[in-house]
């Protein structure tokens, strides 16, 4: 068994709608994010993986208090730590943080070797995606705590 560990974003802009991607492998739509590189930080790999996909820069905020800022030696609070089976046997898993964002961008630069498409989605248009029910529930709960 393997286990990976790996960081994704649930991004608001300051409309309130949520940046997804169109994940060229798995030809539906995501938040963006990626796996941890060693030594690095999640809150840093999310930000990172973020920038790489979308060419959006974000600030990670903490879900345990969204309205104050993280300190220089505290790491952001995932929203939530899901356990993602990948092949569907669990011989390969993601340990997956799912961390809140938010922006002030709007445009995006896409990273078209990882990457079909990038937009901007109401939490309601989310609904309506072609995407996976657990990213559903986790855009749910974001808005609920950026809202």
């Amino acid at each position: 068994m393997k286990n990976h560990f790996t960081a994704t974003g649930i991004v608001f802009n300051p409309a309130g709608r949520v940046l997804m991607i169109k994940h060229k492998k798995l030809k539906v739509w995501l938040p963006p994010g990626g796996h941890i590189d060693e030594n690095e930080l999640p809150n840093h790999a999310v930000a990172r993986e973020i920038l790489e996909e979308t060419g959006v820069r974000v600030q990670v905020i903490s879900a345990a208090n969204p309205a104050l800022p993280v300190t220089e030696i505290e790491l952001p609070l995932p929203m939530e730590i899901l356990l993602e089976d990948i092949e569907g046997d669990g011989s390969h898993n993601h340990i997956d943080m799912i961390y809140l964002c938010k922006t002030e961008e709007s445009a995006v630069d896409m990273q078209r070797a990882e990457v079909d498409d990038c937009s901007w989605f109401t939490p309601e248009e989310i609904e309506r995606l072609d995407t996976f029910e657990n990213v559903k529930n986790s855009v749910r709960k974001a808005a609920m705590i950026i809202t």
